[in-house]
């Protein structure tokens, strides 16, 4: 080696030994190789891992002035710099790879050009070095040398300097630039090293801020619109898609956004017929490959289209021309799919466009799949906190429930009477109870009907979960369905915060509707669905709710009757109608009145202080001969006034017996039953027609009533002409 090679070999050495950017070290290189050899263009070419991807970068220097008077006063100015980013590797690559020699490439030379001119003006295999070859044409390159970059026996890229003429440099020159180009090897190895280092320590950095960012929010759309606005920030975006399994609650959440034109996220709604294909975008993704992305670019994203309603209503709308499909599966359970688009730069020169018109280069898909288990723990623990808080508020509203349920005020706390009539119903409930089956409970009102539900649920297998309770005539119409299936937070005016409904608050328990007869037709069928599907949608949701739940529905209307006036639905009436069970009114069961005076009497003379023991028989007599219209509750009120009003131990009831029955202390009259009562009046209107019994003048004209329908009542009653003419 001479001398003056040497000291170029150490002033280049000694020019970037202090460098750590790539770029920085890359134009001191051809600032030192430009006074030497008298190329136009220089770059390198670096191998990835893999070598089957090259970065190219190309550094224009001003060629030689032609005046001849002023060779020796060359001057090298800085024109433009290219970055290309390349999949695959040429013909010429590979025999460099093979003979680790430094190769020259003639334009003009046929049968060695073919090398990789053939290659370069294929596009459909390598669309950039097409732009490559036309770079060169541009700046009428007519030879390229190829010097590999060694270092540790191992070929990380090449080294290029092309020339406007043939042969501008010798053997000698030759081998004098493969030694530079070993020594360069050197540099850019640590340098890339370095980079690799600096970039981990990025990515730290990143993932660091991301987490800080991310980790306090506690609101699902504000987490995700704030980490769209993160990764904008590392790789401008203009569209992002997200698709995330939610491991706590089994749930598939997609969100998308597009970056509008004053720079700002907006979600993209999402409709059922546009749905996207994620079945789709990870079939192209090799499962043998240790490559978990996709880019679909021209063809591959036009096809897309064709299969996609979604990503052509993308590409109308948005003029998006491709995408990024990553899919991050760290288990069978945990996948993340994202989808990404990039904002095209239009102020950027010709090449650097390249780098910018949507697609990703490798280093910042690299860089974007080295935050995904970042990413993949933030949302883990987000849903953990998101279910937490969701038990938290079931528990509260179920404890809220139940302490309302303690502070009503019951009729009873124990099914009381010890008739032929109630035993019927309580055999029934022991049959029922421990079946999963739909129970309709029917009966007058104050019958006690929520009872006989309470039993049924603590009979069950069902016992230790919740019974709730919902009173169909309580809220107004437009309430009932928020009431019953929940709201999410802006489903309507009014709904500040999500609403869990009482089907989803009763899951694993039962739920006692009671007056089911009152629910309004449009809600019938969406009790219907439930009780048939197991599922329902919250008001403004969008997620399908499953729920196990058992429905006990009561009420004091006739059903069928309903049904056939039209306001209520047959197919729910049947649904419902599975098991019923009939609760006799109290009138029915007059011997069970005694054990209901002395129940009360005990509760509430203990709730009010007093010690009321005694009844007298009369009283007890006069109570057991009224009709009770209101059943059980009506008895009940009755017996706490007379508590209430009592001034010793005997209860006094007549003062509280006004207008329901005679005074206790007064003898009380037989009645005639109504039969005979209708009897004689019939046989008077027949009297006073004397015997007509139809026409002008006759019985049925007197009595207001249809000829036939006399004769029938006089058939029913025993009635003979032949009495009334004697």
């Amino acid at each position: 080696m001479k001398p003056e090679d040497l000291n170029i070999l150490l002033s280049i050495n000694e020019a970037i030994a202090t460098t750590r950017d790539t770029m920085v070290l890359f134009r001191i290189i051809f600032s030192k190789l430009s006074a030497i050899f008298p190329f136009h263009l220089a770059g390198f070419e670096l191998l990835n891992k893999d070598r089957t991807h090259l970065e190219i970068y190309l550094k224009g220097v001003a060629s030689i002035p032609k005046d001849n008077s002023n060779k020796k006063k060359r001057t090298h100015t800085d024109e433009e710099e290219y970055y290309l980013d390349i999949d695959g590797a040429l013909d010429i690559h590979k025999k460099v790879l093979i003979e680790k020699a430094p190769i020259k490439i003639s334009t003009t030379d046929s049968q060695i050009s073919r090398l990789t001119i053939t290659d370069l003006k294929n596009e459909n295999n390598y669309p950039n070095f097409k732009i490559l070859n036309d770079l060169f044409e541009k700046n009428k390159i007519a030879e390229v040398i190829h010097c590999p970059l060694q270092t540790g026996g191992k070929i990380i890229g090449f080294l290029i300097l092309a020339f406007e003429k043939e042969n501008q440099i010798n053997s000698e020159e030759m081998a004098f630039l493969q030694q530079i180009a070993n020594q360069v090897a050197i540099l850019i190895s640590v340098t890339i090293a370095y980079s690799e280092i600096y970039q981990r320590e990025c990515i730290k950095d990143v993932q660091l801020e991301l987490t800080n960012s991310l980790v306090t929010i506690k609101d699902r759309d504000q987490l995700f619109r704030k980490f769209v606005q993160e990764i904008d920030k590392l790789m401008s975006i203009k569209y992002l898609g997200i698709n995330v399994k939610n491991l706590v609650s089994n749930e598939s959440i997609t969100v998308c956004f597009t970056k509008g034109q004053n720079g700002k996220f907006k979600t993209f709604p999402l409709s059922r017929n546009m749905d996207i294909p994620f079945l789709t975008l990870k079939s192209h993704i090799r499962t043998d490959s240790e490559n978990n992305y996709y880019e679909f670019e021209d063809d591959n994203f036009s096809l897309l289209c064709q299969q996609s309603s979604h990503f052509r209503f993308l590409k109308e709308k948005f003029n998006i021309s491709s995408i990024l499909f990553i899919n991050y599966n760290q288990s069978e359970d945990e996948e993340i799919n994202i989808i990404l688009s990039r904002d095209i730069v239009e102020e950027l020169d010709y090449i650097t466009k390249l780098r910018n018109n949507g697609v990703f280069v490798e280093l910042e898909v690299d860089f974007f799949i080295k935050l995904l288990p970042q990413i993949s723990m933030i949302l883990k623990n987000f849903f953990a906190y998101e279910e937490i808080n969701h038990l938290k508020k079931q528990i509260e509203q179920e404890k809220n429930y139940l302490l309302d349920e303690i502070n009503l005020e019951n009729n009873f706390q124990e099914i009381v009477g010890n008739s032929f009539e109630i035993h019927s119903v309580l055999n029934k409930v022991k049959q029922v109870a421990p079946l999963d089956v739909t129970v309709l409970i029917q009966g007058e009102t104050g019958t006690g009907k929520e009872l006989i539900a309470r039993a049924l649920h603590d009979l069950s297998g069902r016992k230790d979960r919740t019974l709730v309770k919902v009173n169909c005539t309580a809220l107004p119409a437009q309430l009932i369905e928020s009431e019953l299936f929940g709201h999410e937070k802006g489903s309507f005016t009014g709904a500040i915060e999500r609403r869990i409904g009482k089907f989803e608050l009763a899951n694993g328990g039962t739920i006692f509707l009671d007056e089911i007869g009152e629910l309004p037709l449009e809600l019938q069928a969406k009790l219907l669905r439930v009780l048939q599907e197991l599922e329902f949608e919250r008001i403004g949701g969008k997620q399908t709710i499953k729920t196990d739940v058992r429905v006990i529905s009561a009420t004091n209307r006739n059903l069928e009757k309903e049904v056939e006036k039209g306001n209520f639905r047959a197919d729910l009436f049947f649904r419902l109608n599975v098991f019923p069970i009939e609760v006799p009114p109290l009138r029915k069961r007059i011997e069970d009145i005694p054990l209901f005076v002395k129940f009360f009497l005990e509760k509430y003379s203990k709730k009010n202080g007093k010690q009321v023991k005694f009844v007298k028989k009369a009283d007890l007599d006069a109570l057991m001969q009224y009709d009770w219209p209101g059943n059980i509750r009506e008895l009940e009120h009755i017996i706490e006034r007379a508590v209430i009003i009592s001034k010793s131990q005997n209860l006094e009831l007549p003062n509280v017996m006004t207008n329901k029955t005679v005074s206790a202390n007064s003898s009380i009259a037989p009645f005639k039953k109504l039969q005979e009562l209708e009897r004689e009046h019939i046989i008077s209107a027949l009297k006073a027609a004397n015997g007509k019994v139809t026409g002008e003048n006759g019985a049925a004209s007197l009595l207001g009533i249809n000829g036939k329908t006399l004769g029938s009542k006089m058939r029913k009653l025993g009635i003979k002409k032949e009495i009334v003419i004697t």
